[in-house]
């Protein structure tokens, strides 16, 4: 009876504990506000008011839809700047991952009726394990050895979701897939669908925020500096690599169970490779060293791929002397750079305001 009663208490105690570690990867540490570098910033009040007025200011269904998009890709590249930008590692798997997740919503939710706020995080949950399986023996690979295994699995992947009817319907796909809802309310306009990404995307940027500023984090720098040096100091550098692999894999989980219930269909041809170097260029174009740019570059590409449809026997070339010249000008990438802007026209206009008050 006393071995039972230890048991339940020792179960207990790893799922509070593991709820608590979650926690606090989300909410911001309280001792944070007391350090200059961690307070809360202008800019990230600006981001937070734009993202809420930009629907509202254009009302068009149209660019409610690429902004919808554009946020599905910047969760994509948030993923991936984790594992290529703070880790210093290549993947070309994201798309892989994002299908799994658009393929668990999908089946889960039309074949045995599963709701989709369930399926949301069990896709989240899919995608993690088949990360860990994969990561374990191929993230003993580094550089371009490391490429090739996850462009590998992306294309077994497809070959599996292709030669699969019963389960995924094949090349055909899945169709009829139901909007994301929660507690009755359904997200079925484009307006609606815009705040449930955007919002899911914003809780992913502070989850990352408060992972690189945690000793995990540290060490995803310092895996990405040097992996021989940060072994030579006690990280474990196996285990940091899996572990942001399978977070960046969980992330393209999520963006995958979005595009379902978005787009309502899943479908192979959509996570080929040419999505999984699409976000490789969404993650170097917006600039790898912090969170906000790879978004940047994600609703940039999201909305150059828009505009450029209109042009069919022209695109590709116009769209790739673009890339080419942001790649010239903006060699750090175009988040970088506006970033810099932007702190800049903040800064002033901070200092216009205070001479007035000190001239009235």
């Amino acid at each position: 009876m006393v071995d039972q009663v230890h048991k339940e208490f020792r179960r207990r105690d790893l799922l509070y504990s593991g709820a608590l570690w979650l926690l606090s990867l989300i909410i911001p540490d309280p001792q944070l506000h007391y350090r200059r570098e961690y307070r809360f910033r202008k800019r990230d009040l600006f981001y937070l008011l734009t993202i809420l007025l930009l629907p509202l200011i254009w009302s068009d269904p149209h660019f409610h839809h690429i902004m919808v998009l554009g946020g599905i890709h910047g969760i994509l590249a948030l993923g991936l700047t984790l594992f290529l930008g703070y880790a210093g590692q290549i993947s070309l798997g994201q798309a892989a991952f994002f299908g799994i997740g658009a393929y668990t919503t999908a089946v889960l939710t039309t074949r045995y009726g599963l709701p989709s706020f369930l399926a949301f995080w069990a896709s989240a949950l899919t995608a993690f394990l088949f990360a860990y399986l994969i990561g374990r023996p191929i993230l003993k690979l580094k550089g371009y050895f490391l490429a090739l295994a996850t462009l590998g699995f992306g294309e077994i992947f497809l070959v599996m979701v292709r030669e699969s009817p019963r389960l995924t319907g094949g090349v055909i796909g899945i169709f009829d897939i139901p909007f994301f809802s929660f507690a009755g309310f359904i997200f079925d306009t484009y307006l609606k669908q815009y705040y449930l990404i955007w919002g899911v995307l914003m809780g992913l940027v502070l989850f990352s925020k408060n992972l690189i500023r945690s000793k995990m984090g540290r060490a995803f720098l310092a895996v990405a500096a040097s992996e021989d040096g940060a072994s030579a100091v006690g990280i474990d550098v196996s285990r940091i690599k899996l572990g942001v692999f399978v977070i960046g894999a969980a992330f393209a989980g999520l963006a995958g169970s979005l595009f379902a219930s978005v787009m309502s269909t899943a479908n192979p041809e959509t996570f080929s490779l040419n999505l999984s170097v699409l976000i490789v260029m969404m993650v170097i174009l917006g600039g790898m060293g912090n969170l906000y740019g790879p978004i940047a570059g994600a609703i940039f590409l999201t909305y150059l791929i828009d505009e450029l449809s209109r042009y069919q026997e022209y695109s590709l070339p116009i769209y790739g002397v673009i890339l080419i010249l942001l790649l010239i000008f903006f060699p750090d990438g175009i988040g970088t750079r506006l970033r810099i802007r932007l702190i800049y026209l903040i800064s002033y206009w901070g200092r216009k305001r205070r001479r007035e008050k000190v001239e009235l």
